[in-house]
């Protein structure tokens, strides 16, 4: 039942944002809010896809590639929506910090390759890292060139990835099906991050 409620959950949460999102790119034509409507689209088939799952399939394990091509698009784009906000000096800043992305991001990509599909850890581990290595760039940027609304989406991407990651481990042993499990808090802060992430793009697409 928990599970179930999680799902609906961010179901409802994705399907908003694209909504929004579509509906905020219509009147402005602005790509950024185009990409993060494709964002909410694949994030949101996947979690379609294991709530039908859930609900109809019992007794078979999930076929792979059905949800996880989703979830390869949707960090694909989000990459994509980061890139097209930034300035075409702070996409040439140099810095050192940036690498901490490598450093995180490896010894987990890694963890998952040996307890899971290396492709597609693989992918993700890539996607993971880069969307990291911008954001802290940006954060980088932001001494510079001090910008409020991207200052927002960088941090809301880094909350995103973190609490991603801080799922993923927690579904390594599996708990419980209750609220014993720390895997169901983390997956409703993924919900909230994908709330945040809207009216972050928004202030950022404004100034």
């Amino acid at each position: 039942m928990i599970e179930f409620i999680d799902n609906l959950t961010q179901l409802l949460a994705a399907l908003t944002g694209c909504i929004l999102s579509g509906m905020f790119y219509l009147r402005s034509r602005r790509q950024p809010y185009f990409l993060l409507c494709c964002f909410y689209a694949c994030f949101g088939s996947s979690i379609l896809y294991w709530l039908l799952y859930t609900i109809l399939i019992t007794d078979a394990p999930p076929l792979f590639y059905v949800a996880d091509i989703g979830w390869i698009s949707c960090y694909l784009f989000l990459f994509q929506l980061q890139y097209s906000l930034l300035d075409k000096e702070e996409r040439t800043l140099r810095s050192r910090l940036p690498w901490l992305a490598l450093v995180i991001i490896t010894p987990l990509t890694v963890y998952f390759i040996s307890i899971g599909d290396l492709l597609y850890n693989l992918i993700v581990g890539v996607l993971m890292c880069a969307m990291l290595w911008t954001a802290i760039r940006g954060l980088v940027w932001q001494k510079t060139c001090p910008n409020r609304g991207k200052l927002f989406v960088h941090l809301a991407i880094i909350g995103f990835i973190v609490l991603e990651y801080c799922l993923w481990l927690s579904s390594y042993p599996w708990v419980s099906e209750t609220l014993t499990n720390p895997y169901f808090w983390f997956d409703f802060a993924v919900t909230a991050s994908l709330l945040v992430l809207l009216p972050a793009v928004r202030k950022a697409v404004r100034t």
